[in-house]
């Protein structure tokens, strides 16, 4: 399982010319909200890519959640995207009808990329052993044409999923710098906060 990562930690912090006790205090602050906001702006990001309902990415989701918070010695943040695919009934409308009955015309609709919605055919919404809810497809036998990684659960029978948080933020990024490095702005804001918690810590 693959994870999107983005790290914010001390060597990529220049603007420090001395650490001491209320530097580190002002700087272990600084750099969690600034993780805490990169990770709202990931996140909206990631929205912008595929329609993912906003609650999905909520940091209580562990989705696309700050996984490591700094601590005075370690100074770094980890924000980490979900790699598992995301099952593709997060993307429709419809639910499960009761007693296993059939949408009408036998299809689905989902909308995967914002403001686009297709509709699949010889499938249905089915509710699963851990009470989550999966799109299922029938076939005459292959794995469905074009979907991405379907996974049989009987004969004919396909769960079909969609894009994982981590592609999501992938797509957002240029050259996968998102996963690794601090933008600019991420800097200007630390250094803001920085600033920010050493004056209200020494008055």
């Amino acid at each position: 399982m693959s994870a999107a990562v983005i790290v914010v930690e001390f060597n990529q912090v220049p603007f420090i010319k001395e650490m001491n006790n209320s530097a580190e205090i002002a700087l272990t602050r600084a750099l969690n909200r600034t993780a805490e906001r990169s990770r709202t702006r990931a996140a909206r990001a990631a929205r912008e890519q595929v329609a993912f309902p906003a609650s999905y990415l909520s940091p209580s989701s562990k989705r696309l959640w700050v996984k490591t918070k700094a601590k005075r010695g370690a100074f770094n943040t980890v924000i980490e995207g979900r790699g598992v695919p995301t099952s593709l009934a997060r993307f429709s409308r419809q639910g499960a009808l009761a007693g296993g009955g059939r949408h009408r015309g036998g299809k689905v609709n989902v909308t995967v990329k914002p403001g686009q919605t297709r509709s699949i055919s010889r499938a249905f919404i089915m509710r699963l052993r851990n009470n989550n809810l999966g799109l299922a497809v029938r076939t005459d036998g292959e794995a469905p044409a074009r979907a991405y990684k379907p996974k049989p659960i009987g004969k004919n029978l396909w769960l079909l999923y969609g894009p994982s948080v981590d592609q999501a933020l992938a797509a957002a990024s240029n050259d996968g710098g998102i996963f690794e490095d601090m933008t600019p702005e991420m800097l200007n804001f630390l250094e803001t906060e920085f600033n920010r918690q050493l004056e209200l810590l020494n008055g």
